[in-house]
């Protein structure tokens, strides 16, 4: 247990697979920080690149940093290995691939001497198209648009995702490690949406959570990645992994098992599986029709511009691309 004037450490987790051209500017953004984690973690996910010798050679110079190497096993693997030998009373999970702003720590640890009781500090990102720094834009994506310290709980769950801010991504909250250990959270073992179930645990059973409308994480967007380049039945499927897990959340802790709650905060994936099979031209397993029938029933009766990609996508390609043409034109003028 903490006492109440001691500063709270933190262990950053970061799997890498294959991240060897990003590494240096993960790891100095953390190294940079004006309140440094007491622990950098690194867990190898069977790299074919460079990536173990950088590591290597880094972690020799930093005592701070441990690198831990296996057989591929995928980011939730990763995350949990990289879990079992931290010792931080907060944890901090990041992409191998992005970097963090050098104030992220000390601004966490001065909300927390001030709100002690915090298990989530959550904050916004910032994406950037993997370019030369000095040809970078940065969009403001993730925001959080609520500010101020909030208890845990559906009701305080509903606010933020009413005001777009009920993020399910990990790398958006410093957790704290108490509540982790209570709720014995697991990273399901899938390759998109593993993080949404555990953030609706945390949301749900937090003591109290602060947001902040500040962006502290740099997201790099590239095609390229595993979380972009799915194109078969998978992503789909996973949605359905990862909500029956929230739903088996709220049975455990005897809450309830409340659809409407479940709807609106996986409504972006439920969107985007649809976008995705229209997309791909996605083939249905024949023992998921039923429940892919369900989410477009769901999907559809609240969406008019859902129907149409749906029911005619012809028609809407066409007039999304008619939408950046314009786009394009408004902004030359």
């Amino acid at each position: 247990m903490m006492s109440s004037h001691r500063i709270p450490t933190v262990s950053v987790i970061i799997p890498n697979w294959n991240c060897a051209p990003w590494l240096p500017e993960a790891m100095s953004s953390l190294l940079r920080q004006s309140s440094p984690p007491e622990q950098i973690i690194v867990i190898d996910d069977g790299s074919s690149d460079s990536s173990v010798a950088w590591l290597t050679a880094f972690a020799a110079q930093h005592p701070q940093v441990m690198l831990l190497s296996g057989e591929r096993g995928g980011v939730s693997a990763a995350r949990m290995k990289g879990l079992a030998v931290a010792t931080g009373d907060f944890v901090y999970f990041m992409d191998a691939d992005d970097f963090v702003s050098t104030d992220l720590f000390a601004d966490f640890r001065r909300v927390q001497a001030r709100h002690e009781d915090i298990d989530l500090f959550c904050f916004g990102a910032k994406m950037f198209f993997d370019l030369p720094a000095a040809q970078r834009h940065y969009q403001t994506i993730h925001q959080r648009h609520v500010s101020g310290l909030l208890p845990g709980g559906s009701t305080s769950l509903r606010t933020l995702m009413q005001h777009q801010s009920a993020h399910r991504v990990v790398w958006s909250s410093i957790i704290s490690r108490r509540l982790i250990d209570q709720l014995a959270l697991q990273f399901l073992p899938i390759q998109n949406h593993e993080d949404a179930p555990y953030m609706f645990a945390l949301y749900l059973q937090a003591r109290n959570i602060y947001c902040t409308s500040q962006s502290y994480y740099y997201k790099r967007f590239m095609l390229t990645s595993l979380s972009q380049s799915t194109r078969d039945f998978s992503y789909v499927k996973n949605y359905f992994i990862a909500r029956q897990s929230s739903e088996q959340f709220l049975r455990e802790q005897q809450l309830p098992v409340d659809a409407a709650l479940l709807d609106s905060y996986y409504q972006t994936v439920m969107h985007s599986c649809l976008a995705q099979i229209r997309k791909n031209h996605m083939v249905i397993p024949t023992d998921w029709q039923p429940q892919v029938n369900q989410l477009v029933r769901n999907v559809l009766q609240h969406s008019a511009r859902l129907k149409l990609m749906w029911y005619c996508p012809t028609i809407y390609s066409g007039l999304q691309a008619c939408r950046e043409q314009l786009g394009r034109y408004s902004a030359r003028r």
